[in-house]
């Protein structure tokens, strides 16, 4: 039976348990106190659903990211979804230092539109869910392709893109 195990390359780093617990717990801990900062202007509402479609964008973002690179993400795997939610949010930091709303706002993740979306927030977590189980069942493949090629003895190489870059590629580890 062949034990081989997936390497220990870069490509991996991000999604090792203890690393992504410490990401969790700070993009929890980020997100607790994003939260706040709303509740403190009784303006939940605001927070779900920025909340909402930066974890859309952050989906997105690293699926792209899984495709064009081969690789799983970033080092730091979860903090896109905190980096998308900053960036969503800043026309509300803007506007409590006394910067109106306005249309320029749309170019952070359609700032204001994302308000009008038939069926609001309901609607954004199902668009939310969907894209980050797409990215989910993407970055399966990937593991699951990377660990076929280490149990067969193949040399991986994370770095395959595209459509290619979820199935085992049936390279030799030997150089010929």
């Amino acid at each position: 039976m062949n034990t081989a195990v997936v390497p220990k390359s870069r490509a991996y780093q991000a999604l090792r348990p203890v690393s992504m617990l410490l990401q969790l717990t700070f993009l929890v801990l980020a997100e607790i106190a994003l939260f706040a900062s709303y509740s403190a202007h009784d303006a939940e509402f605001h927070w779900g659903t920025h909340f909402l479609v930066a974890l859309t964008a952050a989906a997105l973002f690293l699926l792209f990211r899984l495709l064009r690179t081969g690789t799983p993400g970033p080092r730091f795997l979860l903090l896109p979804v905190l980096g998308f939610h900053l960036y969503a949010m800043t026309p509300d930091l803007l506007f409590r230092v006394g910067v109106p709303h306005a249309a320029w706002m749309e170019v952070f993740l359609g700032h204001l539109i994302v308000h009008h979306l038939p069926g609001g927030d309901r609607s954004w977590l199902a668009i939310a869910l969907t894209c980050s189980a797409v990215y989910v069942t993407a970055l399966s493949l990937w593991l699951r392709a990377r660990w076929t090629e280490a149990l067969a003895g193949l040399r991986s190489d994370p770095g395959c893109t595209g459509m290619a870059a979820l199935r085992p590629i049936a390279r030799s580890s030997v150089p010929r």
